[in-house]
């Protein structure tokens, strides 16, 4: 009878499993089907001098959202951190660290992106991507880079 018990109620615990993927909200489902349509990017440089270290990104998406991303060539090593910026034309910006973001590359880590921004006023976006190193007396910005803004 336990052994019953046991199989009825794994059983309805799969039936709930089941249908709790079944159901998604509606932002995720959207989310599914866009897809990139535009995109820029720029080297990530220390110094505003080459070599590149990684790219920064922007991009827009058939759900008219823009984001941004910096991608480092390798793991950030220890005291040094990177961030990606997504910005307006007007001024406005986000970084990786605001809300819906999935904050800065720290140490071991390769890129971050920040949240999506939904914009369907025909508003201008760019990214820039900056680079910090702490030597000991806080952490200084090594370089930073900008897209060019796409629409």
């Amino acid at each position: 009878m336990k052994t019953l018990g046991i199989l009825l109620s794994t059983a309805g615990l799969a039936g709930v499993g089941a249908i709790a993927l079944v159901t998604v909200p509606a932002q995720a489902a959207e989310a599914a089907n866009c897809s990139i349509v535009s995109q820029d990017s720029a080297p990530m440089l220390r110094g505003n001098q080459p070599p590149s270290w990684g790219k920064v990104y922007v991009f827009k998406d058939s759900c008219s959202r823009f984001w941004a991303e910096v991608r480092m060539d390798s793991p950030l090593p220890a005291n040094a951190k990177a961030n990606a910026f997504l910005v307006r034309r007007d001024g406005q910006k986000w970084s990786c660290n605001s809300s819906g973001g999935n904050d800065e590359v720290v140490t071991g880590q390769r890129s971050c992106r920040t949240p999506k921004i939904r914009s369907t006023n025909g508003s201008s976006f760019r990214a820039y991507g900056a680079e910090y190193q702490n030597y000991g007396g806080g952490y200084s910005e090594l370089g930073k880079n900008y897209t060019g803004y796409i629409r």
